[in-house]
C-alpha cells in the first residue's frame, strides 16, 4: 500500500487525480440536489470506483495488457447476451430499460457491459497495433476496423448510439499515433462522409420516414424514425417540436443559461427539475444553473487538465503499448465528454450518453476511474530508455 501511494504522488499524476476528484465532487453535489437517494448511491459508487482505479494502477500496465483479449471477449460476450435477450424478449437479469437492452441487472445494481468494452477495446487495439506495422497500408487497416466493427455493431443493436459513437474517433486517434498514413485515414473519412447521405436516404418511401429516392428505395432502412426526428429537432423551433422531440434539450439549455455568470447557488435548480434525465445525460445543465458560467468553466477546465495530462503521459512514453493505451483512454473520455456537452447544447441529436465522472451511474463512474487508473499506471511505469533519438527518413 505504501508503494501505491508513493506512485500516486508522482508529479505527473497529481493533475489527473485532482481533475477527476473535482469532476466527481461537482457530480455528486448536482445529483444530490435532484435525488438524494441517488446522491448517496453515487457516493458509494465513487468509493468503489476509487478502489477499481487503485487496482488498475497497482499492477504494471504491460501485465494488464496480456489480459487484453480475454477481457475484450468477456465484455463482448456480455454485450452479446443483452442483444440475444432483446431478440428473445427477455432473458434472466436482462430487461428493457429506457428503450434499450443495455444493462444486466444484478440485484440492487446494474452493469452496463458497453462501459467495460470501452476499456477492453482500448487495451486490445493498443495490443494489436503494438505488434503490427501493416496498418501503414490501406489493406492493413481492415483488421483494426473489423475489430472495431464487432462491438460497434452489437452496441448499435441494443440500441445505444451514444456509446457506439465513441469507438470510431478513438480508433482514428490510436491509428494516427501508431503511424498510419494520413492520406489513408483521410480517404476513409471521405468515404464515411459520402456514406452518410446514402444511409440517410436508403429505404422505401414512408418506411421509418425514409425519403424513398428511386435509386435507393429498394435498399434497407438504416435510420429509424425516432432518430430522424431527433436530427430534425436540432433545426426546428415550432411549438410541436419543442413539446416533443426537442423538449429535453430545450429545457436543458434554458436551465443552463439561467445560471448567468455566478449561478443561482448550490441546490437551487427551479428549471433543472423540469429537465428529463437531468442528473444523468443532462447534468451539465444543472452545473450551469447552480454555478453559472464560472462553474461550467471549472468543469471544462478540469477536463482540459485531465486530457492535457493524459497527452503529456502518452507523449513522454516511448514504449508503444503504453503510449497507445494512454492516447486511447484520453480519446475515449474526450469524445464522450464532447458528445454529451454538444447534445446538451443542441449541437448534436439526442443520444443517451453520460458526462464522465459527473453524471449519475455506477457503470459509467467505475469504467471512467478504471481508465484513469490505467492512465496513471502508464505514467508511473514508463520504461527508462537511455538512448539518443534515432534519425527518421521519409
Amino acid at each position: 500500500m505504501r508503494r501505491l501511494w508513493e506512485q500516486l504522488a508522482i508529479a505527473t499524476n497529481w493533475p489527473v487525480l485532482v481533475s477527476v476528484l473535482v469532476l466527481s465532487s461537482v457530480g455528486i453535489l448536482s445529483i444530490w440536489v435532484t435525488d438524494r437517494p441517488d446522491g448517496i448511491k453515487q457516493s458509494v459508487f465513487l468509493g468503489v470506483s476509487f478502489a477499481c482505479m487503485m487496482a488498475f494502477q497497482a499492477a504494471n500496465y504491460q501485465t494488464i495488457g496480456r489480459w487484453a483479449w480475454p477481457f475484450f471477449l468477456f465484455s463482448l460476450s456480455l454485450i452479446a447476451y443483452t442483444v440475444v435477450a432483446q431478440k428473445m424478449g427477455g432473458l434472466p437479469f436482462v430487461h428493457k430499460t429506457k428503450g434499450a437492452w443495455a444493462w444486466i441487472n444484478l440485484g440492487p445494481v446494474s452493469l452496463e457491459p458497453a462501459e467495460l468494452m470501452k476499456i477492453a477495446y482500448v487495451l486490445v487495439m493498443a495490443r494489436y497495433l503494438r505488434f503490427r506495422s501493416n496498418y501503414r497500408s490501406m489493406t492493413g487497416l481492415l483488421i483494426p476496423f473489423a475489430i472495431t466493427l464487432v462491438p460497434l455493431a452489437l452496441i448499435l443493436k441494443q440500441p445505444d448510439l451514444g456509446m457506439a459513437s465513441l469507438f470510431v474517433p478513438t480508433l482514428f486517434a490510436m491509428l494516427f499515433v501508431a503511424g498510419a498514413r494520413l492520406r489513408h485515414l483521410g480517404l476513409i473519412v471521405l468515404m464515411g462522409i459520402i456514406a452518410v447521405p446514402i444511409l440517410w436516404m436508403s429505404g422505401p418511401r414512408g418506411e421509418e420516414g425514409a425519403p424513398g429516392l428511386p435509386i435507393l428505395k429498394h435498399g434497407p432502412v438504416f435510420v429509424k424514425k425516432y432518430q430522424r426526428e431527433r436530427v430534425y429537432a436540432m433545426f426546428k423551433h415550432d411549438p410541436k417540436t419543442l413539446r416533443e422531440s426537442a423538449y429535453q434539450t430545450q429545457h436543458a439549455m434554458t436551465a443552463f443559461a439561467s445560471g448567468s455568470i455566478t449561478g443561482k447557488g448550490p441546490g437551487v435548480i427551479p428549471l433543472g427539475q423540469n429537465v428529463p434525465e437531468a442528473h444523468n445525460d443532462m447534468i451539465f445543465a444543472l452545473v450551469g444553473e447552480q454555478f453559472g458560467f464560472l462553474g461550467a468553466a471549472v468543469v471544462l477546465g478540469a477536463f482540459l487538465v485531465l486530457f492535457a495530462s493524459g497527452i503529456e503521459i502518452a507523449a513522454a512514453t516511448r514504449e508503444p503499448f503504453g503510449r497507445l493505451a494512454a492516447i486511447g483512454i484520453v480519446s475515449m473520455l474526450a469524445a464522450q465528454a464532447l458528445v454529451n456537452m454538444m447534445v446538451m447544447m443542441r449541437l448534436m441529436p439526442v443520444t443517451g450518453i453520460t458526462l464522465p465522472f459527473v453524471s449519475y451511474g455506477g457503470s459509467s463512474l467505475v469504467s471512467s476511474f478504471m481508465a484513469v487508473g490505467l492512465l496513471l499506471n502508464v505514467g508511473q511505469n514508463r520504461p527508462l530508455v537511455i538512448a539518443r533519438e534515432s534519425f527518421e527518413y521519409d
